[in-house]
């Protein structure tokens, strides 16, 4: 398994999030990587670790990815109907591959941190996948 299969990967999941009418009607835009002076409220899809588990020629990767949404909302409302939005859209059913499965995809938290302005929230919910090779007999 090439690790390039990690940039389509957060590809499918950047495309899941943005097709979705909901979450577009919340947002204004999905980023895959720090943005400067983006507005408010925002996605950020971030790929944080990629472990290779492959076990007898099949190629397994464990992939670490957080999904962070940047908000001006002191009552942080938008920022948990975000979080139902996304996790309801990141379930297993809706990845569609090619040459590899998505054999699990779970949400183990999410956090709430406030900026040093104390007016920005981050809503950070970090997710782990497990992605195999196909088999082809």
């Amino acid at each position: 398994m090439s690790f390039s299969y990690i940039q389509n990967f957060q590809m499918n999941i950047y495309r899941l999030l943005a097709d979705d009418v909901e979450i577009k009607q919340k947002i204004d835009k999905i980023y895959l990587s720090a943005v400067q002076d983006a507005k408010y409220p925002f996605l950020l899809i971030n790929i944080v670790k990629v472990e290779n588990k492959t076990l007898f020629s099949r190629g397994i990767y464990e992939v670490d990815f957080e999904i962070s949404v940047f908000a001006r909302d002191k009552s942080q409302l938008i920022l948990i109907k975000l979080a139902d939005l996304i996790i309801i859209r990141l379930d297993i059913k809706f990845f569609i591959t090619e040459n590899y499965i998505i054999a699990g995809l779970k949400a183990a938290q999410i956090d709430f941190q406030k900026s040093q302005d104390l007016v920005t929230t981050k809503l950070l919910i970090p997710y782990k996948a497990l992605i195999k090779d196909v088999v082809i007999f």
